[in-house]
Parts: C-alpha cells; structure tokens; sequence
C-alpha cells in the first residue's frame, strides 16, 4: 500500500504541475545543435591473452543531441533529442579482438519539459531521477576514471591460467561487468519526471517509468568560499519492470559527493547497497547466495595550471554475482584541456575478483588507455 500511495501521490503532483501551465500562442524555439566525439586506444591483458583495441570510450560515448526551449513567460518550454552513435563501444570489449564491432544508433534522450517557479517536469525519455546519483564527480578525469568502471572494462571475461575452474561459483564466461556495479540509477528511460527548484543549493527529484518502477533523488550543489561541494542520494524500486524478459527485482540505495579545495585538491566517495526481492531474491537464496550487494569508490584527485588533473582511484563491488565474491580495482587518470572543447586522456586500470568460495580465483585483468574527447 505505501509504495502504491507513493507513486500515486507523485503522479498527482506532476498531473497538476502540468495543468497550471498557462496557454500561450505559438511561438518560434530558438534551437542548438552540438554534441561530441570520444574515441580511445587500449591495450589489455586477461592474464592469459592480451590485445589491442581502437574504440568509444563509454565513459562519455559519441554523441550528438539537438536542443531547444522558450521563454513563454511564466513558463519556459523546451525539449532535448538526443542520438548516441558508437561502433566498437569499450563496454563491450572482450579478448581477443577481431575487429571493428558493429555500428549502433542509440537514442539517448527524446524528452519535453517545462520549468516555472514551482519547479520543472519532463516526459519523455531522459534521465530517471536517481540517474547519476553514484556518480557525482569533482576531479576532472571523469572522462577516463570515475565509478562507473564497467563502461571500460565490463565486457572483458575473467580467466584461469589453465582453463579450469574447481569451485562451482566460477562461471565460464563471467564477465567483469557481472561483477560490478556502482548501483546508480535506472539509467535514461520513458519517464515522468519532476524536479524541486533548488534551496540553498538544495535540489530533490521523482520519477515513474515503465513497469511500475520509480526513483526519487536529492542533489546539493555548493561553495564555502573557494571550496567546492556537490552531493547526490537516489533510492530506486524497480515494481515490476523487466530487462530482456527478466524481472529487475530490487531497492536500491546510492549516494556520492565530491569536494574540490582552491589549491586543486579533490575528494570523490560513492556508496550503493542493492536488496533483492520477489522472484530474484528466491532465486539467489536457493542458490546459497546473499540477498544483498554492496559497492564502494573512492578517488583522490589535483587540479593544476588550470588546464591539467590526475587522480588515483580504488573501488570494489561485494556480492553481486556470488556470496563472498570481492570483485575490485585501483586505476590511474589524466586529463590535459588545452583548448576549450578539446581534451586528452590517458588512464590505467587493474582488475581483481576474489571468490571465497572457489579456490581458484581468475586473473587480474590490467588495461592501459588514451584518448580524446572534442565537443561542438
């Protein structure tokens, strides 16, 4: 009863937002086209094979996206279409590599909104209100190191030297990204969506989308003299939404905060917990395996001579695949802006799974990355 008042109380809230909305005649949309294109190099090493890679760097994909909105008066109007465009995307890498993937248009965004006094609502495809809430990031490496670890490494498969497994929780074939996640949002979905205007630096959000499934977020966003703070806490439940046939089944926590001192230097933590339930709680307890997950991140990071920032990062993922199962890693960032919409990266990761219940634990999985993203 509580989450179906929940979700009914919220769509009573945007259904009124939009009928206070004043009519107004037709007027013309001032419009912008822009976008960017991110491409990286790669080497990467299983412990047993290693390869070379040219690809799109999901961290931040190719993309290009068409803008508009209206000042109409006491309201402004606006929408954003946006396409993802990638061929041979890094989270989908894997050893060995035979050649240049396929080529996907993805649409990322396809959304309307209008914004007033008393906040802004949006329908359409767009980002659910707990998207990003993992992900708050103050360092300036973003591009190439941040939680989300999975868009440059999640396709690559853990491996044992003598292509054998003893314990019954190594799975042939498990990849890295079964094994990680930094439990943010349900990512960009059809949704209705509708935000606070910020207090004091302050922000919330909720939204529902398909399946029964809805977010809701806080955001902060602030300075204390010369100190940067930005903050972030998403709470999901998933209803009955599906992926490929198959019922999500869980409540989320995920929360991250960044800080940035004058001198350059950043701190940056998220934290997510993931409790299972319905079916796929049953499943995994039937399988001995916990009815939770969790993940941690940190970063520590410097900015200097305005256009240069490094940092170093460690994160580690508990029991998502399998009871017991450490899956963690350290990386390296660098990120040079020499000229506005221009940057160049390069980055370092190295990968480790632990599995208390198999004695045979894979290989590390190392990869060594550059880059450049240009944004029009």
């Amino acid at each position: 009863m509580k989450r179906c008042s929940l979700r009914t109380s919220l769509v009573m809230v945007m259904v009124f937002v939009a009928a206070a909305i004043p009519l107004s005649s037709t007027q013309a949309f001032e419009t912008q086209i822009s976008g960017q294109v991110n491409q990286l190099i790669m080497w990467a090493d299983n412990g047993v094979d290693s390869d070379f890679f040219v690809a799109d760097n999901d961290n931040s994909s190719t993309r290009v996206r068409w803008t508009g909105s209206e000042d109409l008066g006491p309201v402004t109007a606006g929408f954003r279409i946006e396409l993802e465009a990638q061929r041979n995307a890094s989270n989908k890498l894997d050893i060995p590599n035979t050649g240049d993937g396929e080529f996907e248009w993805n649409d990322r965004w396809l959304d309307g909104w209008f914004q007033g006094s008393w906040g802004k609502f949006s329908i359409g495809k767009g980002d659910g209100a707990a998207n990003n809430t993992s992900q708050t990031d103050l360092s300036g490496t973003a591009v190439i190191t941040y939680s989300g670890v999975n868009d440059t490494a999640g396709g690559f498969t853990w491996t044992v030297k003598d292509g054998t497994s003893t314990g019954t929780p190594f799975r042939s074939g498990l990849k890295v990204g079964q094994t990680r996640s930094d439990f943010d949002g349900l990512s960009r979905n059809e949704r209705i969506r509708y935000d606070t205007p910020k207090f004091a630096g302050f922000s919330f959000a909720g939204s529902i989308t398909n399946g029964n499934a809805w977010e809701l977020s806080g955001w902060y966003a602030g300075a204390f003299g010369e100190h940067k703070l930005a903050a972030s806490l998403g709470y999901i439940d998933t209803g009955d939404r599906e992926i490929g046939g198959t019922a999500l089944d869980y409540n989320q926590w995920g929360a991250s905060a960044s800080w940035l001192a004058p001198i350059g230097l950043n701190l940056t933590a998220s934290a997510g917990v993931r409790s299972y339930t319905g079916i796929k709680k049953q499943d995994r307890l039937a399988a001995g395996n916990s009815d939770d997950s969790n993940n941690f991140y940190l970063k520590l990071g410097w900015q200097f001579a305005d256009i240069h920032a490094v940092s170093i990062e460690w994160g580690r993922t508990e029991d998502l695949d399998f009871k017991g199962d450490e899956s963690s890693n350290w990386g390296l960032g660098y990120v040079i802006n020499p000229w506005g919409g221009v940057e160049f990266y390069a980055g370092a990761r190295v990968f480790s799974l632990k599995q208390t219940q198999n004695p045979v634990n894979p290989e590390d999985i190392s990869q060594i990355m550059a880059g450049t993203r240009i944004k029009f």
